[in-house]
């Protein structure tokens, strides 16, 4: 029997916790999932939290469950990403005072001791981030003006990919991919800015460390393996990355001049470059990728795969079978347009000024009293959800290629990516050529070839790519893409209407 090495991989998304073991041969073996729940603090809903106890135990469980499951020899590593935006404030004993999600935002009440100080222009041009409401520097203000004794206890600020390494070994750091999002970091140095730790009066020794995804920052603590019934007496962890950084890793998006769309509860599109591009309207972000000298600029599509899930839980649970396969054959056996069938669930371009806005959910269709006209069936209304997805990410792409000199070689991943249907659709709508890896789980990947490289197994990206990924293409059919540029301003011309209700 050959054995092969493995990879715990850690995936913490926006609605689960998620668990992996990975070979050294980049092959998905077992996973465990869990839902966790996220506590609103206030009756208005802005303010939210984590129970971060409840998320460290779920963690370990699912640690010991693809243990348990897979029995593996030995690991390597592990390494983890999580979702950006979200912060863990520790106490000076390296207790967790504060973990809120990305959707935490108590930092309305205290945005305007930003505005007070910055323009949203000098903000963003040193941050490439907006709004200020969302962030860490935003969440330490409300700390310090609505609950000071906590604020002046914290010992250090985690995003949350940090804290599961802190967790995991015991140290403190964050790296770049992580810490951009937090408003506390110069995307043009490179590095904390200064400036605004000093305008706010941050004591700059909370700050943690900043290295490089895929470098080694300590090992699994001695209390950990024997939890895990690990024998080894030294497991390295890997510095993760931001979760939308490991989805692009893991389906190939890593040199200037690709675009990655990550396809998960929602859809960032982002275009790699080499050098850090500010966005002139103060909309799209820039942060930074995995590999040095590369950059992001991120375009996001907004609730994609929640909108697709509601659909599923919504309409097709009850049926009989895979639901997914379900809807893929209701893909399959519908024309492009669905019947001038449109769906309005959120998907559209990225425009962060206008998040607080209150959007409706609308279908267009032909109604029943329309003498002659064929009705609308529920694969109709499938449909047109798949499709309002991809005309949302389709606002976005064509968005990011004025800041590509060529028309941009295009990589996909992520959950909806496992549907055949829908990447024809996508590429039809896109009109490129998709390139999509056979494994679609992303996130899980990226970590795996952060650990190789950070082992030094490997010596770069390409050659792990080439010797262990495998890739599929889906070619955009010309005359149906000529057909959705139709259908695209259709429903354009139908959404600024709706968007006025």
């Amino acid at each position: 029997m050959v054995y092969s090495d493995k990879i715990l991989s850690i995936d913490f998304s926006s609605r689960k916790v998620k668990v992996a073991i990975v070979s050294d041969k980049l092959e998905l073996e077992s996973v465990s999932t869990q839902e966790y729940e996220i506590i609103d603090e206030d009756i208005d809903g802005f303010a939210k939290r984590f129970e971060m106890d409840k998320i460290w135990n779920k963690i370990k469980v699912g640690i010991k469950n693809v243990i348990k499951e897979n029995k593996p020899d030995r690991i390597i590593g592990i390494s983890s990403c999580a979702q950006r935006i979200a912060t863990v404030f520790l106490d000076k004993k390296g207790m967790e005072i504060y973990g809120g999600p990305n959707t935490d935002l108590r930092g309305i009440d205290s945005a305007y001791l930003i505005e007070d100080e910055y323009s949203e222009e000098e903000l963003f041009t040193i941050t490439a981030h907006s709004p200020s409401l969302m962030f860490t520097l935003a969440r330490l203000l409300w700390f310090r003006e609505e609950e000071k004794n906590k604020y002046d206890d914290i010992g250090k600020i985690l995003m949350l990919d940090d804290w599961i390494g802190y967790k995991l070994s015991g140290l403190s750091f964050t790296d770049y991919t992580s810490i951009g999002a937090s408003q506390l970091f110069d995307i043009k140095k490179n590095k904390w800015s200064m400036e605004i730790i000093e305008n706010f009066n941050i004591n700059p020794q909370i700050l943690p460390e900043i290295t490089d995804s895929g470098m080694i920052i300590g090992d699994l603590k001695s209390d950990l393996r024997r939890e895990f019934n690990l024998k080894q007496e030294k497991i390295p962890i890997i510095k993760g990355c931001g979760d939308t950084q490991a989805n692009l890793l893991g389906m190939g998006a890593v040199e200037p001049g690709v675009i990655g769309i990550s396809l998960g509860t929602t859809a960032p599109v982002n275009l790699v470059v080499n050098k850090p591009l500010i966005d002139p309207n103060l909309n799209f972000w820039t942060e930074c990728h995995v590999k040095k000298g590369t950059w992001l600029i991120e375009a996001n599509a907004g609730g994609t795969g929640r909108a697709y899930d509601w659909f599923k839980d919504t309409f097709v649970r009850d049926s009989q079978g895979d639901v997914n396969e379900i809807i893929n054959n209701y893909l399959s056996n519908i024309e492009p347009g669905a019947g001038s069938t449109f769906a309005y669930l959120g998907p559209e371009l990225m425009a962060v000024k206008d998040q607080t806005s209150i959007k409706r959910g609308v279908f267009v269709f032909q109604p029943p009293s329309m003498i002659g006209e064929e009705l609308p069936k529920l694969e109709h209304f499938a449909r047109s959800v798949i499709e309002g997805i991809c005309f949302g990410i389709l606002e976005n792409y064509l968005a990011l290629q004025q800041f590509s000199p060529s028309k941009p070689i295009t990589f996909c991943g992520g959950g909806m990516s496992k549907s055949k249907e829908f990447c024809k659709i996508l590429a039809n709508i896109l009109n490129t050529e998709l390139t999509v890896p056979y494994t679609k789980e992303s996130a899980f990947i990226g970590n795996a070839i952060n650990t190789l490289l950070g082992l030094n197994l490997y010596s770069d990206y390409k050659k792990i790519y080439d010797d262990l990924m495998k890739f599929e293409i889906f070619s955009a059919d010309q005359s149906i893409s000529k057909e959705y540029q139709s259908i695209f301003t259709q429903w354009k011309n139908l959404k600024n209407k709706i968007d006025q209700l």
